[in-house]
């Protein structure tokens, strides 16, 4: 399992004030930003205090675009409904056109299989569990049917490193038209396991609409700049005061542009077993 590590920074807290004259009257505009300043996220006057997250995650999604496909360790923490699941680790083989998945279970429901391979198999997924449960044989499930989504709070069809990325950009972009008071840090050096990262944190004081998240962490590898790793905070509430983990997703020896094929998303792939 991928154990956290302390992050360690060293960071600039930049605070503006500016007066702007529009017209007859004086408008006064108070604009209080909360931004680390190192290396490449430095941002300039006038922008918005997201901007050099924007830009330092869009440079690793450029990266992504050069992954055809790749193979590595898939490791998901996730809050659905209002249970916690168990940590599900996950070998896990991705390629991007088409779009196909394989995953075999470590821990837990160790041994399950799963596929996914866009048109085939009428799109869905084929499963088999192991154990008693495995007598049933294999099952094929819409990706979006509830016993699919039993576990989990999205389809397979948004697995990917390039997935998880753009949906923290998309999140980026549209909490950047709320003035919610974005709170940026930048890690230049902290570590998942023995991975030297970059990590981007955002965070909010208070709820407002348009922030589904209260703080959003993205892990990006040093060595690849590729996105390793997504967590996802709620808001505090009563019961629990600080932020509660809701979503955390990690990659982890990750080979890309493996040259996988067809007969890795086969469940007739004579090294599986459906």
């Amino acid at each position: 399992m991928v154990k956290q590590h302390t992050y360690q920074s060293n960071f600039v807290l930049v605070r503006q004030t500016k007066k702007v004259a529009i017209m007859a009257g004086l408008m006064v505009l108070s604009a209080i930003t909360t931004l680390t300043q190192t290396n490449l996220l430095s941002a300039a006057d006038a922008e918005h205090p997201l901007d050099p997250a924007i830009r330092l995650a869009m440079k690793s999604y450029d990266t992504t675009a050069q992954v055809k496909d790749f193979e590595g360790t898939f490791i998901k923490r996730e809050k659905v409904g209002r249970r916690m699941q168990p940590t599900q680790t996950m070998k896990i083989k991705f390629r991007e056109k088409p779009l196909s998945v394989y995953l075999h279970f470590q821990k837990p429901h160790t041994g399950r299989e799963v596929i996914y391979f866009q048109g085939r198999n009428g799109n869905q997924i084929l499963a088999h569990e192991t154990g008693i449960k495995g007598l049933v044989g294999t099952i094929s499930l819409q990706p979006n049917s509830p016993q699919a989504m039993d576990e989990s709070r999205y389809p397979i069809t948004t697995i990917g490193i390039r997935k998880m990325l753009f949906q923290i950009l998309k999140q980026w972009k549209e909490e950047r038209q709320v003035n919610a008071g974005v709170n940026v840090k930048y890690f230049p050096d902290a570590k998942l396991g023995n991975m030297q990262c970059k990590v981007l944190e955002t965070s909010y004081p208070q709820q407002k609409p348009g922030l589904r998240f209260q703080m959003t962490r993205l892990y990006i590898d040093k060595a690849t700049n590729l996105p390793v790793r997504v967590e996802q905070y709620d808001w505090p509430t009563r019961r629990n005061s600080k932020p509660e983990l809701v979503e955390e997703y990690t990659y982890t020896n990750i080979r890309t542009n493996a040259g996988l094929n067809d007969a890795d998303f086969d469940p007739k792939n004579p090294a599986y077993n459906f």
